[in-house]
């Protein structure tokens, strides 16, 4: 994996800890540079966890660890293997699935609750779920249809929401390593940039209230996903996704730090990039400023040279 490659998915797992409203430290933007410079080895990042203490840059390196994995399978086993590597030791049994019924104030729905399956339903969604996922035939799929079929299946995960807690920066790794899975290889800066955006469409794709007239919508996970796949300029405002967005961009209801772009977490993967910049002109400057010098020693030298005797005439 080259640099540029790394540099994309270290971008990726720092941004996405704004799913959760966590910020990482400079502590992990220079692991990141070591790691992409090569003076910090892909076997070595786990270690460099042992020096962390703030949870968020734990799970960024652990994250960029298990995707550059070459390790995958459609499977609900995957899933949880997933968790295990991101949250082990951070809270207990994280491989287990939970067994309380959950709802959560999401701020993309009002703050209004979405209420996820019954705990006692879980399993079974989920085996039907990836059966069907692992008969999909992608062959001859149109760009179109991939699209849609994919943030389905993404939707459809998250909704069932198998964990306690963490669900979403977990399937956001299952997702960019099915992405690769697929023939699909994450390729631009897309979630780097739009992590609130991801989650508050997700919210929106499982939400549903017939008697105020919203009903479940993958339109909005579908631009995400369209913007990934194929490109393009679409842009993709957090804000848009909320329940009573105004098409003039403003927003009726309530505000919430969950509502836009994290600016912190925003600035952590671009403080990377400024971090590698400033880091490959530092050499450069340091060469410009010894060309000078050497020149001032030339000069020096040259003075301290006797001069050259005159020659007498006979």
């Amino acid at each position: 994996m080259d640099a540029k490659e790394k540099l994309l998915i270290w971008k990726t797992v720092i941004a996405l800890q704004a799913v959760d409203a966590l910020k990482t430290s400079a502590k992990v933007i220079e692991i990141a540079k070591q790691n992409i410079e090569g003076a910090i080895s892909d076997d070595a990042l786990l270690d460099e966890c042992e020096n962390l203490k703030n949870p968020a840059d734990i799970v960024a390196v652990r994250m960029f660890v298990n995707i550059i994995q070459n390790q995958f399978s459609l499977s609900q086993f995957e899933l949880v293997q997933i968790r295990k590597a991101l949250f082990g030791g951070l809270e207990d049994s994280p491989e287990l699935l939970r067994t309380e019924n959950l709802s959560k104030k999401e701020w993309a729905l009002d703050g209004l609750s979405l209420v996820y399956p019954k705990a006692n339903k879980i399993k079974n969604q989920l085996t039907k779920l990836f059966e069907a996922e692992t008969l999909f035939d992608f062959e001859g799929l149109e760009s179109k249809q991939a699209v849609k079929h994919i943030a389905s299946f993404i939707s459809e995960l998250w909704t069932i929401h198998p964990f306690e807690k963490y669900n979403t920066r977990t399937i956001a790794v299952f997702f960019v390593k099915y992405l690769s899975f697929r023939g699909l290889a994450l390729n631009n800066d897309v979630l780097s940039q739009s992590p609130v955006y991801f989650r508050n469409a997700l919210a929106r794709s499982a939400f549903c209230d017939g008697k105020k007239g919203f009903h479940k919508t993958n339109r909005y996970l579908e631009r995400l996903v369209k913007k990934i796949v194929l490109g393009g300029r679409t842009v993709l405002d957090p804000k848009e996704v909320h329940l009573y967005y105004d098409p003039n961009g403003v927003v009726l209801k309530v505000e919430g730090a969950a509502g836009g772009q994290d600016k912190n977490e925003q600035s952590a993967s671009d403080r990377l990039d400024e971090k590698l910049v400033a880091a490959k002109k530092a050499p450069a400057k340091k060469a410009a400023a010894a060309k000078p010098a050497a020149k001032a020693s030339a000069k020096k030298a040259a003075s301290k040279k006797p001069a050259a005797k005159k020659r007498g005439t006979k």
